[in-house]
This record gives C-alpha cells, structure tokens and sequence, in this order.
C-alpha cells in the first residue's frame, strides 16, 4: 500500500472565494450509505494525517464544468435545462459502494456499476462543449487510472504512510451498500479551508424507475 499524499496541495487558480460549477451526485436521505460511512470513518479516526468528510458534503463527482468568474449566468442556466431534458428520461440503476480504498490523497467508497455514470459524464461533457467554450471545461481531481466513481470519506492533509493507512482500512466495512440516486446536482463549488463545500445545490431528477418504457440507450442532449 503505497500511503496517502496531501490532498490540499497550493491550487494557484483556486483563488480564495472562487467557484466552480460542477455536477455532482449528493445523497440527501441516503440513510444506509450515511450509516456505513459513518463505521468506516470511526474505524479511520486513528489514522493519522486524515480528516473525515461531514456528511452534509458527501457527493461523487461527474463532471467539473467551469469557473463562475469565466462564464455567463445564461449559458449556465442553458445548459442545466439541455441536462435537465435528459437527466429526467434516464434512470439509473441500484448502485453499489464500497468497500473503503486508498486513491492518492484520499480515502474512498468506489461505486458501481460504474457503465451508468460514465455514459452520464459523457452526456454532460458533450452539452457543455456544445454550450460552453471547450477550453473553459475544468477537470475535477480524477484517480490516478482516470474517472472510477466514488464517494470520498476521508481526506489526507499531509503525508499519510502506507502502514498507517492499512492499520486503518483493514478495520472498515468490506461489504457493499446499495444506494439509491434520485437526482443529480449542479453546485458551486469552493475548495477552501480544507474542504470542498457549495452553498446552493439545483437538483434535477432522474426518471422515476416505474417508467420502464423509457429508453436505456445514450441520446444527444442538444436538437
């Protein structure tokens, strides 16, 4: 195991009281994946060099899509209703979380079936290329193999040893947690103080799962 690195490293364009928007899955009233992330951070709360995540800023991140300061409000708003259009046709199945990982300055839930989520990013990728200036797309952290989904419990905020950080994952839950996603949200995002947060949060549903005659193949998001 090789360890953890500090995930707070000096972002020179994360300039203080800046924002990004970017969607994210949240898990309000997610009450079985709250309760499972809440025994693996009591089992990591020895490990040092670690901070837990509260629960109110749980998420998995889908796509980063701009810094507020460098795009309009109407471009923003136009491409929330081009996702909306498609967000509400599509359902996503049961996912499933865990069990807790290492990923490079972080410790994490990743979450599956990833197929579902990657065909979402690609979707939302394709509209804000569309809508938005390609160069302007900013990239959220990713793993170090690219986007795995997952939902971070736990953040390193300095060099955390490989033995440390084993000492506390051999002490988590190995099982897996469903979780059931309702919607996917479009936050502001600021990275400040040791901690991602966001003040607003526009949720657009997912089509409920009843509607079994809605199509499961990719569409445009744009006419």
């Amino acid at each position: 195991m090789k360890g953890l690195h500090n995930h707070w490293t000096d972002m020179p364009e994360w300039r203080p009281g800046r924002q990004l928007w970017a969607f994210y899955l949240t898990f309000d009233g997610a009450t079985a994946l709250h309760e499972r992330i809440a025994r693996d951070q009591h089992a990591l709360r020895h490990v040092p060099g670690v901070e837990m995540i509260p629960r109110a800023r749980l998420h998995l991140s889908v796509q980063g899509i701009a810094f507020r300061d460098l795009v309009g409000e109407s471009d923003i708003e136009r491409l929330t209703e081009a996702v909306r259009s498609v967000v509400g046709t599509r359902t996503l199945p049961t996912l499933y979380a865990g069990p807790a990982m290492e990923d490079y300055d972080a410790i994490g839930l990743p979450v599956y079936p990833a197929a579902d989520l990657v065909a979402l990013r690609d979707l939302i990728r394709l509209a804000a290329a569309e809508l938005i200036a390609p160069e302007l797309i900013h990239q959220l952290p990713e793993s170090e193999t690219g986007f795995v989904p997952h939902v971070s419990i736990a953040y390193a905020h300095q060099p955390v040893t490989g033995e440390d950080l084993y000492a506390g994952l051999e002490l988590t839950d190995q099982g897996m947690t469903p979780i059931e996603v309702r919607h996917l949200s479009l936050v502001p995002l600021r990275r400040a103080d040791r901690a991602w947060s966001w003040d607003s949060e526009v949720r657009l549903p997912f089509a409920s799962r009843d509607r079994s005659s809605e199509s499961a193949e990719p569409m445009p998001l744009l006419p």
